[in-house]
């Protein structure tokens, strides 16, 4: 009796072994290559549109078919359609989509950001020779995937829809510029970060080292005593959340070179500033990587 109420337990635990087994597969679906994805041509396609930093762009687009429901990120391509032939906006011979992403199959876009990438694909690299070419057809087209947790594309999932164009889109001068942050601290008497104090703050930035790298590098010049600073990436007053700094509470904290070299995580939004005690004054060069979250402050001639 004892040896066939054990095989029953064995025969049950087989069966819940293949059950699990089973739902493990149901809750792991195998991720199907998309084949139709279709942008909707807009109601607006032939009225004349100036593009502004006020202004948006709309387009609404099918969802791809993944082979379940899947989370989907969308980027945009824009290109200037000459007859038909579109020339798109690359960046060293690979497709270059506007920074803003989408997780919805609709997409207001900043009217500045189309006019930026125009700008690229005319080559204009300057306001001197920024030429005013009118109403142009502007086409568009979106690119599908799903992305893996470092932000790359799942091989397999990219799916990239035929173009449309708006007849009569009009750019004008949107270049980007190098973006920068700003040092605030006893170095310059703790100037409040405000746009009214923005060009008393002017030596007192630190720029990318390319556009959009997210990483801003620069030297500059402090005083001599205990030196106390932290981080803005906007002038929106002490309280506008864009400080960054050693930890999130407004409580400075003693911090020291090693061999003429700090290095350091830092905290965003945070106001914890960092206190350089004894500074002998002279030249600091900063590098903020807002990729890693880090900071690097070094004593240089």
């Amino acid at each position: 009796m004892k040896k066939i109420f054990s095989f029953a337990l064995m025969l049950l635990g087989m069966a819940t072994a293949l059950t699990s087994c089973s739902d493990d597969r149901d809750s792991n679906p195998t991720i199907g290559q998309p084949t139709q994805f279709v942008v909707n041509p807009s109601p607006l396609a032939g009225q004349y549109i100036q593009l502004s930093a006020d202004n948006k762009v709309n387009l609404t687009w099918s969802q791809p078919d993944f082979g379940y429901n899947a989370q989907a990120t969308y980027q945009i391509q824009v290109g200037v359609s000459n007859g038909g032939n579109i020339t798109w906006n690359e960046k060293d011979g690979a497709d270059k989509y506007l920074e803003s992403t989408f997780t919805q199959c609709n997409a207001d876009i900043n009217g500045e950001e189309i006019a930026e990438a125009i700008c690229e694909i005319d080559g204009v690299e300057d306001e001197e020779h920024y030429v005013d070419l009118g109403f142009r057809e502007i086409a568009f087209r979106v690119k599908a995937s799903i992305l893996d947790s470092k932000g790359n594309d799942v091989p397999g999932t990219v799916i990239v829809s035929a173009p449309v164009t708006f007849e009569h889109m009009a750019a004008y001068c949107a270049i980007k510029s190098l973006g920068f942050v700003y040092i605030i601290g006893s170095c310059h008497g703790w100037l409040e970060p405000s746009k009214n104090n923005a060009e008393a703050l002017t030596d007192w930035r630190i720029f990318e080292t390319e556009i959009g790298s997210k990483i801003y590098k620069g030297v500059v010049e402090m005083p001599e005593g205990d030196l106390t600073f932290r981080i803005y990436t906007a002038l929106t007053g002490w309280d506008g959340g864009n400080s960054l700094g050693h930890q999130a509470d407004d409580v400075a904290t003693d911090v020291e070179f090693t061999d003429g070299v700090y290095n350091d995580n830092y905290v965003y939004p945070g106001k914890g500033s960092w206190t350089f005690v004894g500074f002998p004054g002279g030249n600091l060069e900063i590098t903020l990587d807002m990729i890693q979250g880090t900071i690097k402050i070094q004593q240089v001639q």
